[in-house]
């Protein structure tokens, strides 16, 4: 009989959140955060962030900035991930998505038989 190894997971989780721990195809590789490229586009008289993605074209008249994006969070517990001494410098990422190490540990790097 095949037994199905379970994660855990928290009721309060989005479906996005319960897919990132259920989906075993996600593969996660511990990183230290560094800060990268963004691009900034002018909206409503202000300007809004957007993570620059590689082969991504920018709108017209948004401005790149090599260091604007400086933090990620992480997806389960939102705790900050990032280069500054306050913070988690090391987390767990499948090049989109980034983890905690505790919530990495906690839910991904664990797992029970069901």
């Amino acid at each position: 009989m095949n037994e199905k190894k379970v994660r855990a997971t928290e009721e309060w989780w989005t479906e996005d959140q319960k897919a990132i721990v259920e989906d075993v195809s996600f593969v996660w590789i511990r990183k230290t955060f560094e800060k990268s490229a963004g691009f900034w586009t002018p909206i409503n008289g202000g300007r809004l962030l957007s993570k620059l993605s590689k082969d991504e074209e920018i709108p017209e008249g948004a401005v790149v900035d090599n260091t604007a994006w400086d933090h990620e969070h992480c997806e389960l517990c939102w705790q900050t991930i990032s280069e500054f001494p306050t913070h988690q410098q090391e987390g767990y990422t499948d090049g989109k998505n980034w983890l905690c190490l505790e919530c990495y540990s906690k839910y991904i790097g664990v797992v029970s038989e069901g």
